[in-house]
């Protein structure tokens, strides 16, 4: 595409008037049109399912789909699906299956299921004034997502601990909410996501309101709320034993 092309509103497009806005600009349309529906789903439902999952979707990608046999898991039988374009891999996943199945197959051990998330902000106010309502901010921001954590609470989990975190050695008035949270048998990427964000609203409206701040101490930016990948503390352990011989 040469320069020069920029588009405002794409996303409001219809999907044909995607896909010939995206060919208009190609030597051959026509062709590429026909290609990028020959890889839509034959039924309608389902097509239009797909294209939800995403945004600005013209078309599908296909990964072909494979299954690994033989996986002996905590004495359970398993067959693996692995959607994967790298040869080998499945084969020798399978292969090595084998092998650990006719000797006790894998073993497992949940350690903890601890996921973490950061709410970051900018603060120019005197950081101890902050860290010495902490106390009092914790319980607001755990108030405020009670019906985000009651099913999960329901299940054993929840909120574990709220913490501030100082940063500004690494960047001026840098700062942020570290939260750990049990989530028990799901990844809980959603439920962290929102309740973060409710911590933010909470912190941004309790600086701008509490009477013991003021002048700099109501200047509180909010930088983003999200959930951490780095997750020391949410671990499994699994191995397999066999005799040396």
């Amino acid at each position: 595409m040469k320069h020069g092309h920029i588009i405002s509103g794409f996303s409001k497009l219809t999907k044909a008037e995607k896909i010939e806005y995206v060919t208009k600009h190609l030597e051959n349309p026509l062709e590429v049109e026909q290609d990028l529906k020959d890889f839509w789903h034959r039924d309608f439902k389902t097509q239009k399912l797909l294209d939800e999952f995403s945004e600005n979707t013209i078309s599908n990608f296909v990964f072909p789909l494979g299954v690994a046999p033989n996986f002996l898991i905590d004495g359970k039988e398993y067959i693996i699906p692995m959607v994967i374009e790298e040869s080998s891999v499945i084969a020798a996943a399978s292969n090595s299956a084998k092998f650990w199945a006719n000797n006790g197959g894998f073993r497992t051990e949940i350690i903890s299921t601890t996921k973490v998330g950061h709410v970051h902000f900018n603060w120019t106010g005197d950081i101890k004034k902050l860290e010495a309502q902490m106390p009092v901010l914790r319980k607001l921001m755990e108030e405020s997502t009670e019906t985000i954590t009651a099913n999960m609470r329901a299940r054993g989990g929840g909120i574990l601990n709220i913490e501030l975190v100082d940063k500004s050695d690494e960047l001026e008035n840098y700062y942020k909410l570290r939260a750990e949270f049990e989530t028990v048998d799901s990844m809980g990427a959603n439920f962290i996501n929102s309740c973060l964000e409710s911590f933010a609203q909470v912190l941004r409206k309790f600086v701008l309101e509490f009477d013991g701040f003021e002048g700099n101490d109501k200047d509180c930016r909010i930088i983003m709320s999200i959930l951490s990948n780095y997750t020391p503390d949410c671990l499994v352990k699994c191995w397999v034993e066999c005799d040396i011989d």
